[in-house]
């Protein structure tokens, strides 16, 4: 009365046999979805740790980065930037617009590396003091950004297809650079 395999898949009908094969595929299914999930979570997770890398390095700490634009203590007084040497870098933002808290830490980054060559500024639209000066640049989206050279006069306005990271503003501002040295040179 031994156990014999040989007779119990004999006995086994059709029926049984569909079923166990349904639940091995099954079974087989699931494993591999579940293995494609395991492995679709780990990359996720290691861009998001890329990201939040890049972001350390680049910038303040993400854990302390304040909410609102105007919480940055990064840039001057607008009037008293004009008055500047040198050209500046000047934000008009609104505290409200979602862009503008995104563009925050890249426009941090950017004044850290420009600091000797540059000057920088916010402007918050809703400040009544600043309302004349919106009204004659003309300010309607935001963030907008402008490098303003009170030197020469000039006026440059930066596309925001440029704002998205450090390094396609920084290429900007070292072409506006460029120029700046060029124009100080036949002024001599």
């Amino acid at each position: 009365m031994g156990f014999n395999l040989k007779e119990k898949l004999q006995n086994l009908n059709k029926k049984n046999i569909a079923i166990a094969t349904a639940i091995l595929l099954v079974i087989v299914i699931c494993t591999a979805v579940g293995f494609k999930y395991y492995n679709e979570a780990q990359i996720k997770a290691k861009a998001e740790a890329a990201i939040i890398e890049a972001f350390e390095q680049a910038g303040p700490d993400l854990s302390e980065t304040p909410k609102k634009p105007s919480e940055y203590t990064v840039g001057g007084e607008y009037f008293k930037t004009m008055k500047s040497k040198k050209p500046v870098l000047v934000l008009f933002y609104a505290d409200w617009c979602g862009y503008c808290v995104r563009f925050m830490p890249i426009f941090q980054a950017v004044s850290k590396k420009y600091e000797e060559s540059f000057d920088f500024s916010k402007v918050n639209v809703e400040d009544q003091k600043y309302r004349k000066l919106v009204n004659e640049i003309g300010i309607t989206g935001f963030p907008t950004v402008f490098i303003l050279d009170p030197k020469y006069d000039n006026k440059v306005l930066l596309s925001n297809t440029i704002l998205g990271n450090v390094e396609s503003l920084s290429v900007e501002m070292d072409r506006y650079a460029r120029i700046r040295k060029l124009l100080d040179s036949k002024k001599k």
